[in-house]
């Protein structure tokens, strides 16, 4: 396993960081960060550690700054739909929150108990609910973030109809911590669905199996998460639905009908857990697991080829129809030479060992226009490249 946290080390990239720096609050934190920049040293900023496997080779991390005692709740309105985090509250504790008053948030993790919503945010990763329910990136309405001198920004607030400020809040998506350490998330949150389901259906080839996604997916059904995804050498469509609860049962039963007319499957059912039917790509995109993991951006008309391609190669494929994106993955040892340099070109890799990601950048080509922005914004907010150096685009 290439990286991971425990409690007295963090590992990243197979490089052991053993000073770890564990702050309480916010103001613990900006001290942290103006000592260690104060002594000339240099910060990886952690959550959970579930998403540590991505992100460019960086470093040198003298000290590690550990985000999980940033786990408060600060605040959370029902009325007005929206509520304030620490970066170290967990999905599972958010969604535990939010569930007491029926409401939610399509956060789709592989580790919900142990993966933050700070990490999730920073790695800029979404789930199948994309489809349904918008991107992490576009249910953030406020932020706060501090730089590598301990001064604390902040930009937006706790409205929906918020435009406070410069654009923070998508700047620092995705964005690894390159540009500072998210100490505050503001989110606007959705009405739960009373009732799901999942349908889960299998096939015996790609195409078939992914035309009757596509058939779900551009359906009036509306349905949550479209994923078609290998399993040994059949091929299987998992749908998430969302409905009152006198409704789910017809919906589902439409939607079977829809798959099952649409292509032949070998079996066709409705299970009452929907979150079956997330399974297949929260257990695929594991990124602690050792394994390859990458990420490739394809809209459903051009999946099919790809991923029968990808599977007749060895790799564990999932489909994310909604998204526009292809997830696969493989043992570590298998390598990604034979990738096409067409796919490899455009891929983002979520989970690479050391060895690949030398001379690699993870997330694929940056545009020309692109790069130099990036560079100024940098060199704006972290001129002396103390937090979490190396590990964004363009080794940023």
């Amino acid at each position: 396993m290439s990286s991971d946290v425990v409690a007295d080390s963090v590992t990243i990239d197979g490089v052991l960081v053993g000073d770890v720096r564990i702050p309480e609050s916010t103001a613990e934190l900006s001290d942290v960060l103006r000592e260690v920049t104060a002594d000339g040293l240099h910060s990886a900023i952690v959550g959970g550690g579930t998403r540590l496997a991505f992100g460019n080779l960086g470093g040198p991390f003298d000290v590690a700054i550990s985000m999980r005692k940033l786990n408060r709740v600060i605040a959370y309105e029902p009325d007005n739909m929206t509520m304030a985090v620490e970066p170290g509250c967990t999905i599972a504790q958010i969604h535990d929150v939010l569930a007491a008053e029926r409401q939610s948030m399509a956060l789709d993790a592989a580790r919900p108990e142990r993966s933050t919503i700070g990490g999730a945010y920073c790695a800029g990763m979404s789930g199948p609910r994309r489809l349904g329910g918008g991107s992490l990136k576009d249910w953030v309405i406020g932020v706060e973030v501090a730089g590598p001198d301990g001064t604390v920004a902040k930009a937006g607030g706790m409205v929906v109809k918020n435009v406070t400020g410069f654009d923070m809040m998508h700047l620092h998506y995705g964005a690894l911590g390159a540009f500072g350490v998210v100490t505050r998330l503001n989110l606007k949150v959705f009405p739960a669905a009373s009732a799901s389901r999942s349908i889960e259906l299998r096939y015996a080839s790609a195409a078939t199996a992914h035309s009757a996604a596509v058939a779900l997916l551009r359906s009036q059904l509306l349905p949550a998460s479209v994923l078609c995804w290998n399993d040994g050498d059949s091929w299987c469509v998992s749908v998430r639905c969302d409905a009152p609860e006198g409704a789910i049962d017809r919906l589902a039963n439409r939607m079977l009908d829809l798959a099952t007319d649409a292509a032949t499957a070998e079996t066709a059912v409705a299970v009452s857990d929907g979150s079956v039917a997330l399974q297949p790509f929260t257990s695929l995109v594991e990124l602690t697991s050792g394994d390859i993991i990458v990420r490739l951006p394809l809209v459903a008309s051009r999946q099919t080829p790809v991923i029968h391609e990808l599977a007749d190669a060895g790799w564990r494929v999932c489909a994310d129809l909604g998204s526009g994106l292809v997830y696969a993955r493989r043992p570590a040892g298998a390598g990604v030479e034979d990738m096409r340099p067409e796919l490899a070109g455009a891929a983002t890799w979520l989970a690479l060992p050391a060895s690949l990601k030398t001379g690699r950048d993870v997330f694929g080509p940056t545009p020309e226009a692109v790069g130099p922005i990036l560079q100024r914004l940098k060199n704006s907010f972290d001129p002396d490249r103390r937090i979490n150096s190396g590990r964004f685009v363009l080794g940023l």
